[in-house]
């Protein structure tokens, strides 16, 4: 019960420190002059982590009445959620918004780029290719009503950009049937998409007779930024393996030691991310905590009954609730189950028997006045026959002859008052085996 409170205060702390340590970055921002020009990033992948962030910067920026938004895009696009929340946040300031293409303003880029009151393009740059992933039906005809609203609202030519997204639609002299529409900076400002073609930032303010504004550069916190990378949706799955890798392997291990410790900060970064994104709340850690929970009680009897189920329940829930869709948990899950289950094979099939794994796992003092024998009496043991004290999953205590010890069954689960066989000894380990 000790190792389950370290493992559940641990995890408290660790979130606790993450998210109000991210509110402290977020809110120390909001001190500056009135009527500046607020520059916004928007750069790489579009995420809840880019959007919370873009969120707080048109929040900044309303409190403190900026004489516009300049958006400097280059992104090669991703979730269409995000975009939508993004274009939604843009649309509905009262503060002139421009966007900059500086590069390129693809796919989900394509809508952040039209919401704005104008949009301005360096040469070399590129819009389109807004087709979204999966290419079903439903999802293409959503995506396009949102590029057309866009559109319509911002004086857009709405056939344009949804022709960007919909291989459906055909404009004659421009884009055939079965074709994804992109342009560049010169036929963007042609087809009256983009409004001029400028050189950079400063040309943009010159255009619009800007100069004389201060110019304030936001940038994302190291929080926002940490949101960003953790919810990308190759990013989630992979710290979901290492954080299960890491717990299971504390749970059948004795002592608290290194895996127990990254599987939590992974857990925490997992969570934590998704939190400051605005994708998860408390409860998901709670659901996640009982789940570990209900587990760990398992853990304590052999079989598996309904604390095992209502933890798995748990688990599941708390992770399909703090992601972006309930198609990228699913699949953020099944990676991470199968890839924790080959990890956890190779763990205790090979690593157990090294070196190494001994000194990732910080051991329990064990003495004779704990009940404890020294490993240089170990190896009297061999041979003799004793009861399990704890089920072995695969570690756990025996005794023999009065005396505890803390052994690895030799193969699976070993359920406890079971008569176990010492069949080897390898250093400060004691492998045994089940009688029958």
């Amino acid at each position: 019960m000790k190792k389950i409170f370290t493992i559940i205060v641990t995890a408290v702390i660790i979130l606790v420190i993450f998210v109000v340590g991210n509110v402290a970055e977020a809110e120390k921002t909001i001190k500056t002059l009135s009527g500046d020009i607020y520059v916004i990033p928007v750069k790489g992948v579009v995420d809840p982590g880019l959007a919370r962030f873009i969120e707080r910067s048109i929040r900044e920026a309303n409190t403190e009445r900026a004489s516009a938004i300049v958006f400097e895009i280059n992104t090669p696009g991703g979730l269409i959620d995000a975009a939508i929340d993004i274009s939604e946040m843009i649309m509905e300031t009262q503060i002139p918004t421009i966007a900059l293409v500086n590069g390129e303003a693809t796919s989900a880029g394509v809508l952040i780029t039209i919401s704005c009151d104008k949009v301005f393009m360096v040469p070399g740059s590129t819009i389109g290719a807004a087709e979204p992933r999966p290419k079903e039906e439903k999802v293409i005809s959503y995506w396009t009503s949102k590029l057309r609203s866009a559109a319509e609202r911002t004086g857009r030519d709405p056939d344009l950009v949804a022709a960007m997204a919909d291989a459906d639609i055909e404009i004659p002299d421009l884009i055939q049937k079965g074709k994804i529409l992109s342009l560049t900076a010169v036929q963007a400002k042609e087809l009256k998409l983009a409004d001029e073609i400028v050189n950079n930032r400063a040309d943009v303010l010159k255009h619009l007779s800007l100069t004389d504004k201060s110019v304030k550069e936001l940038t994302p916190s190291l929080a926002e930024k940490i949101a960003s990378f953790v919810t990308s949706p190759f990013v989630s799955p992979i710290l979901l393996t290492i954080g299960f890798v890491g717990i299971i392997t504390e749970i059948l291990t004795p002592g608290f030691g290194f895996p127990g410790i990254i599987g939590l900060i992974s857990l925490a970064l997992f969570f934590g991310g998704h939190m400051i994104a605005g994708l998860a709340g408390w409860e998901s850690i709670v659901f996640f905590l009982l789940g570990i929970i209900f587990l760990l009680i398992e853990a304590l009897v052999p079989g598996f009954g309904v604390f095992g189920i209502l933890g798995i329940i748990g688990i599941i829930g708390s992770i399909i609730a703090a992601s972006v869709s309930i198609e990228q948990a699913l699949i953020s899950l099944t990676f991470s189950f199968i890839a924790s289950i080959i990890i956890l094979f190779f763990i205790f099939r090979f690593l157990t028997r090294s070196k190494l794994f001994d000194n990732l796992i910080l051991s329990l003092k064990q003495d004779k006045d704990s009940g404890y024998k020294v490993s240089a009496e170990n190896q009297t043991l061999l041979g003799r026959v004793g009861t399990t004290i704890t089920p072995l999953r695969p570690a756990g205590t025996a005794e023999f002859d009065g005396i505890r010890m803390d052994v690895l069954s030799e193969g699976g689960f070993v359920g406890s008052n079971k008569k176990v066989k010492v069949v080897k000894i390898e250093g400060s380990k004691i492998v045994v085996r089940e009688e029958t």
